[in-house]
């Protein structure tokens, strides 16, 4: 196992396929371009050698025929057929033709040849002899014009062996790449499996130590919160006097060791239920008004706000959702004891409902807001609310105390209702907790 290359591996697993994918482009593609440029250097190669060369080539023997039959003063019929004027004409159409396909310098070229055969031509019609000197001219010209021809074959004879040099280069180079793109991808692919394997190993022994921590979790229960319970009611006695009188010194150490026992309970209590939470805790659902869920939490809390001289107060609103009613109660509970026990005396805890329509909930959420007049969390410790064993030392004048389990175990039940546990700062004043539901029967769909 190498955990050092997972990270790469993770972050960069497209990179083996794509050189692969690159370099099968690049075989493919390449050769494909260098035969298409290859073809139209082989025309251009043809049509300037083949073709447009030849033609200037007639056209100088035809020419020349023509300055010989003038000077021997041969009767028409007895012209040769490559010099009449017909076959004259036809050549030089062809290579008015042949010229526009070679470019600018060949068509320059030729209106030059061109124009000095309609000047020749133009002495012809007028009965005049056209002098040497314009004959040498236009011989000149189309030399020109052939040379031009047999620079531009050559040429493209240097694209033609280039190109061939490089259709044959190419594959030799790009098909060594492709061979190692493949088998970078199935080296990417076998360590890809090797993590994979690795990762359900890993996996498996998550499940496994989840299954040991909550039998783990029902022996502490079992083995540990019945002793304890055990000592607690034994202390109970204790301070009641039940074995006799006990010192007032005594008593006073007597309560402390029945709070400890207390808390020690519920401690285990709550470790037990932090596992339930994490999927094992069983959600039962059915329709309920929300409000009297709030009411009877506000309830079962009004002795304890009245113990600490904290002012408990409830909004009621007809509120119907499809929930678990027990493990609301349960979250809820756990809000406002929270509340009361972080208020200073003379202090308030609200409850009230509020409502919102976000943009990824398939309907509109409603929450039971939880706002206390307390000291606050700080800041610098507002991101580690739902951490479990968190808690905000001396924040309270009540004495609160706890195992900073209660707001862990609430926002994961909340999650696996379909809804959460969020927290705010109460404008400078206090903190507010809201239990966010689902208000339809989406939620149970979302929960599930």
């Amino acid at each position: 196992m190498e955990p050092e290359s997972t990270p790469l591996l993770g972050n960069l697993w497209w990179v083996p396929s794509a050189f692969a994918i690159l370099a099968l482009i690049l075989l493919l593609a390449v050769p494909a371009l260098v035969d298409k440029r290859l073809g139209k250097v082989r025309g251009e190669l043809v049509l300037t050698s083949e073709s447009a060369r030849v033609l200037v080539n007639d056209l100088e023997a035809a020419f020349a025929s023509q300055l010989l039959v003038r000077n021997v003063a041969l009767p028409p019929s007895q012209t040769p057929a490559f010099a009449r004027r017909e076959k004259l004409d036809a050549d030089n159409a062809a290579l008015r033709v042949a010229v526009h396909e070679l470019g600018p310098p060949a068509v320059a070229q030729y209106n030059d040849l061109s124009d000095r055969l309609n000047s020749w031509d133009a002495s012809a019609r007028d009965g005049t002899v056209p002098s040497a000197q314009q004959g040498l001219e236009l011989l000149a010209s189309a030399e020109r014009l052939d040379s031009l021809f047999a620079t531009m074959s050559a040429a493209r004879r240097a694209d033609v062996l280039r190109l061939e040099r490089i259709d044959v280069i190419t594959p030799a180079i790009l098909a060594p790449i492709a061979l190692v793109a493949i088998l970078i991808v199935m080296w990417a692919g076998r360590r890809t499996l090797h993590f994979a394997r690795i990762a359900e190993d890993e996996r498996g022994q998550v499940v496994r130590a989840g299954e040991a921590r909550a039998a783990l979790l029902r022996g502490v229960t079992h083995d540990i919160k019945n002793p304890l319970g055990a000592a607690a009611g034994y202390a109970q006695l204790l301070e009641e006097g039940i074995a006799g009188p006990v010192p007032p010194q005594q008593l006073e150490m007597v309560r402390h060791m029945h709070r400890l026992v207390d808390t020690a309970v519920q401690t285990v209590t709550d470790l037990l239920e932090l596992a339930r939470a994490d999927g094992a805790l069983q959600i039962e659902y059915e329709e309920v008004d929300l409000s009297a869920v709030v009411a009877a939490v506000v309830k079962d809390h009004e002795g304890m706000a009245r113990e600490h001289s904290v002012d408990l107060t409830v909004t009621s609103e007809s509120t119907p959702i499809v929930t678990d009613p027990l493990r609301v109660r349960q979250i809820l509970a756990n809000l406002v004891s929270n509340a009361i026990k972080y208020t200073p005396s003379g202090g308030s805890v609200r409850v009230s409902f509020v409502h919102e329509r976000r943009a990824d909930a398939r309907d509109e959420l409603v929450g039971v807001e939880v706002r206390d007049t307390g000291p606050g969390i700080p800041r610098e410790l507002r991101s580690k609310v739902f951490e479990e064993f968190f808690r905000v030392r001396n924040a309270g004048a009540n004495g609160a105390d706890g195992n900073g389990l209660g707001l862990a175990i609430s926002r994961r039940i909340a999650r696996l209702l379909g809804g959460d546990v969020t927290f705010a700062d109460g404008d400078g004043v206090g903190s507010v907790f809201t239990l966010w539901l689902g208000s339809s029967r989406s939620q149970k769909t979302q929960a599930s």
